[in-house]
């Protein structure tokens, strides 16, 4: 099946008028079982600590409003649209827009690193390449933006897990992100911290682009340039 899709940047109010499920997801807010002193021994600086309480408590008032927070907190919400229908979203952002990752064992993630917090599908258009075109165009803002890396947790399919809950769980694949570059950072048997380096993509592009306009320079150096004889006779 060949399908034909556009990625673009997505709002706030956007999202809400797509009416897909992401809009109203509140998996990344809860983290009610974590005390005052966890949440904070588990961050490393007191600016990142006072940014994530902020962001918390914003939401504790209106849930439903999660996603306006965190649009308006720096959070990246990209979408995939084949024609006018919205296939696919992806939601990325500094790890303090991420409340319930202090309940992960692999917390904290790197603090300059973006946080991959999920990319959602639409089931009839999964294995079509809709999320790698939606990791692909969140890498190339990021390489611009001169950000280092992108982390996420992904999941992992086991004697722990029910196939219902892995694939209702937001959370993104280890094998997808595997395949798609990504290495495990921090190990868990469940939820294991992964990283993609930016930089190392970077460097090859750049590399790509360098070789092949030495390339062009090269062969237009080698060919022949053709000299039209101009006629004498009268």
């Amino acid at each position: 099946m060949n399908l034909n899709f556009t990625i673009k940047d997505l709002t706030y109010d956007k999202l809400e008028k797509l009416n897909i499920k992401c809009s109203t997801c509140q998996f990344w807010v809860d983290n009610s079982r974590m005390s005052f002193l966890d949440d904070f021994s588990g961050i490393s600086t007191l600016w990142g600590f006072l940014k994530s309480k902020y962001f918390e408590l914003k939401n504790l008032n209106n849930r439903k409003k999660f996603t306006l927070f965190f649009n308006n907190g720096g959070g990246i919400i990209k979408a995939a649209f084949s024609g006018k229908r919205c296939i696919g979203v992806l939601f990325a952002g500094r790890y303090y827009l991420f409340p319930k990752l202090k309940l992960f064992n692999i917390y904290p993630p790197d603090n300059d690193s973006i946080f991959l917090g999920c990319i959602y599908v639409m089931p009839e258009y999964r294995n079509l390449g809709v999320g790698k075109k939606l990791l692909m165009s969140i890498e190339k803002d990021l390489i611009k933006a001169k950000i280092g890396s992108i982390e996420s947790i992904g999941k992992r399919l086991n004697d722990d897990m029910d196939l219902e809950e892995y694939i209702n769980s937001p959370i993104i694949p280890v094998k997808f992100l595997i395949k798609n570059g990504f290495y495990i950072k921090k190990n868990d048997n469940l939820f294991p911290l992964l990283r993609l380096d930016l930089n190392s993509i970077a460097k090859v592009f750049l590399e790509g682009r360098l070789f092949l306009k030495n390339l062009v320079l090269e062969r237009g150096a080698r060919t022949p340039v053709a000299i039209k004889k101009i006629s004498s006779d009268k």
